[in-house]
């Protein structure tokens, strides 16, 4: 398990898998337990990945060093896009808006964004290389199968009605946020909510 989540991080982090990296460039948007319930969701998503690609040894060390070269790179255009993103906000949402300044910022998102796409590519391409033509074969399987899993979420979300998907949404937010409710509390509240009507 150390040696599948040390190989996780290393591959995560520039997305050969296609896996969700807006978590990582968007670490405030979670709380700490969505987080940790992403970063559990990569590992089993990864897991599921690195087992067909029969990584050695000598390849796990590799991808370890490639990670460890630009990992402080990494970090560093994260923060900067972090931070040039939040500077969009407060210029968008600031009660007098200069468009001159949303402009800049926006170039500065622009610029900050595309460091980040730079680097994740760079790091790919040198695990890439390391990987044997047939686990290069079967990565572009598993990407395949990935994009048509979420294809099929995309076309089930769309089926659903907005106003199906609003419920489903304050439903989820509301059970995370509020404890959960024994039967004579429930009945209690639905008691309630009829006297309202």
């Amino acid at each position: 398990m150390n040696r599948l989540i040390t190989v996780v991080n290393g591959l995560l982090v520039f997305g050969v898998f296609g896996l969700v990296t807006g978590a990582a460039q968007q670490p405030n948007a979670q709380n700490p337990s969505q987080q940790t319930q992403a970063v559990q969701n990569q590992v089993t998503q990864a897991d599921q990945m690195l087992d067909p690609l029969n990584l050695t040894p000598d390849q796990i060390q590799k991808i370890r060093g490639i990670n460890a070269d630009l990992r402080d790179q990494r970090q560093a255009a994260n923060l900067r896009l972090r931070l040039a993103q939040r500077s969009l906000a407060e210029a968008v949402e600031s009660p007098t808006p200069n468009e001159q300044l949303i402009e800049q910022r926006s170039r500065e998102v622009a610029d900050a964004q595309e460091a980040t796409i730079r680097l994740r590519s760079l790091t790919e391409a040198r695990i890439l290389q390391v990987l044997t033509p047939e686990q290069r074969v079967k990565l572009k399987e598993i990407r395949q199968q990935i994009r048509q899993q979420n294809q099929a979420r995309q076309r089930e979300n769309q089926r659903l009605s907005p106003n199906a998907l609003g419920r489903r949404d304050a439903l989820q937010q509301r059970n995370m946020s509020a404890p959960a409710l024994g039967p004579r509390q429930r009945r209690l509240l639905r008691q309630q909510q009829q006297q309202k009507r």
